[in-house]
């Protein structure tokens, strides 16, 4: 599995209230942001791209330097839209709530990377989740600072008087756990599966007013544009979502729902970059089937299951189409012959 990289970025917006925090805590925020490559004139262009990696260390490096557990929770109420470029107004300008919280999920992305955000409707209840790759130091601040700002922009949505059903959070409850009661205003479960906010499944059916048609079409076709200049990045990151999802078993439908649009949403962008989803999982398997043979002692039917192949006569077909021999004899062939192997670069 990829480890997380520069390639997943956050705009370095998004640190525009650390200063305030760390100086309310009674220390200078500028040598710690330093330390990390971050100054004034950077802090000047809040659009820009920050690794996520970066971001979260400076975070973590932030909430030990000022002593503060709860520093996503103190940033996140300082949130607001204006790190999101346009789709603010796209947002703010939806005829309904369910197409507001919609092109916030389906667009936040152009800007936002290395954050993954869906929605999920069941029960009587919308949920909206938030998560951030495997291995990203300070996510815990990552994520409850985004769970705090997505209660900002719900407000906006909904109307200062909204408040949340439940909101869960993945870490054990710190001892400041009243204040994110008193933030969101509703029950807050601690030790969850996921970073979560809860709210009336009936409430996206909610009309909203100054809905400008002519204005809507305009800005959504900008944010397609704007999402369009990055069709590279999003082909990698879709197989970025294969690689984790590929042991458990991993569906079109599955990795639609990562990035919170339809299956169909998902097969028409990738075909807009002139591939597909079935060849990206292909490409997937046959270059995790290469490292895993050539690197590890694994049985064959174990790298099988890794690929998410139902068994191991299904995996050795695959292999014998990409490379015209069995597992086993392309194992047994001396490492450098190994790397010449040609490959079918469809």
């Amino acid at each position: 599995m990829r480890t997380p990289t520069a390639e997943k970025s956050i705009p370095i917006g998004a640190l525009n209230s650390l200063p305030a925090v760390m100086r309310e805590h009674g220390t200078d925020p500028w040598q710690l942001l330093e330390s990390f490559g971050v100054n004034r004139e950077a802090m000047a262009s809040p659009l820009n791209p920050l690794s996520t990696v970066t971001h979260g260390r400076i975070l973590e490096a932030a909430a030990k330097k000022i002593g503060c557990e709860h520093l996503g929770l103190l940033l996140g109420q300082k949130a607001a839209l204006g790190n999101i470029g346009p789709l603010r107004f796209l947002v703010l300008n939806a005829p309904t709530v369910r197409e507001a919280v919609e092109n916030l999920i389906e667009f936040c992305g152009v800007w936002y990377r290395g954050l993954h955000v869906r929605m999920i409707e069941e029960d009587g209840y919308a949920c909206i989740s938030l998560s951030v790759d495997s291995g990203i130091p300070g996510a815990k601040h990552l994520l409850t600072a985004y769970l705090a700002a997505n209660i900002r922009i719900l407000e906006l949505i909904l109307g200062r008087s909204w408040h949340p059903t439940l909101v869960r959070i993945a870490y054990r409850k710190p001892k400041s756990s009243a204040l994110y009661e008193r933030y969101f205003q509703a029950p807050v479960w601690f030790g969850q599966s996921q970073y979560e906010v809860l709210f009336p499944q009936g409430l996206l059916d909610q009309t909203r007013k100054s809905h400008d048609q002519e204005l809507g079409r305009f800005l959504r076709q900008h944010m397609t544009e704007l999402r369009s200049r990055q069709a590279d990045d999003f082909s990698s990151r879709v197989r970025h979502v294969i690689e984790t999802l590929l042991p458990d078993g991993c569906t079109s439908t599955k990795v639609a729902e990562f990035f919170a649009i339809h299956r169909f949403t998902l097969y028409r962008r990738l075909d807009e970059q002139g591939t597909s989803y079935e060849a990206l999982i292909e490409d997937v398997r046959r270059n995790l089937a290469d490292q895993l043979l050539a690197q590890t002692d694994l049985p064959i039917a174990d790298v099988a299951m890794r690929l998410g192949y139902d068994s191991q006569g299904n995996f050795t077909r695959a292999f014998k189409r990409w490379h015209g021999e069995t597992p086993s004899s392309w194992r047994k062939r001396p490492r450098a012959a190994v790397t010449q192997t040609p490959r079918d670069d469809r």
